[in-house]
């Protein structure tokens, strides 16, 4: 049996960056990411390891936010938060920095993009880490699904940046 404080609590994070990354609406992100602590607090006694509640809690952010989605007459605000934790010391610091938080706003915009299914899997796999197999069970679709909708999330990024002329992956 898992602790929930101990646990859960310190992946409400990751709940909450899955569900920004399709909602693009914090206070919505932050609404689902509490429904989803809500609902594993519930079922927290049947739960046998941290693995399976981070599955299941990404799971249910992940289902809260495509019903989300799926409401008629929903306008999100995009997703445009870039946290600059350092200050430069000089020019070449200033202007490197600059570069990297165009860059992070550029492939942000372009993920942004994506449809719903993309990008959700781009953020399980890339971000977060997530296997194949963890991301089916999460998306409640196939392996073979997963590989197939990342290849072709993959493929819209890269055809982004090549029309764009302004970075390479």
């Amino acid at each position: 049996m898992i602790d929930f404080n101990k646990d859960v609590l310190p992946l409400k994070n990751k709940f909450y960056r899955l569900a920004l990354r399709l909602l693009h609406n914090d206070a919505e992100a932050q609404d689902i990411t509490q429904e989803t602590l809500v609902r594993l607090w519930t079922r927290c006694s049947s739960l046998a390891s941290a693995s399976d509640a981070e599955n299941l809690g990404l799971t249910i952010s992940y289902n809260l936010s495509r019903d989300a989605l799926s409401r008629a007459g929903r306008n999100y605000e995009p997703l445009d938060n870039i946290d600059e934790n350092l200050v430069p010391s000089n020019t070449q610091d200033i202007i490197d920095t600059l570069v990297a938080a165009d860059r992070r706003t550029f492939i942000k915009k372009i993920i942004n993009n994506l449809p719903p299914k993309q990008k959700t899997t781009v953020q399980l796999r890339d971000i977060e880490g997530k296997s194949y197999r963890e991301i089916a069970d999460i998306m409640q679709i196939s392996e073979e699904d997963v590989k197939i909708t990342l290849y072709r999330a993959r493929q819209s990024l890269k055809e982004s940046c090549k029309k764009s002329d302004a970075y390479e992956l």
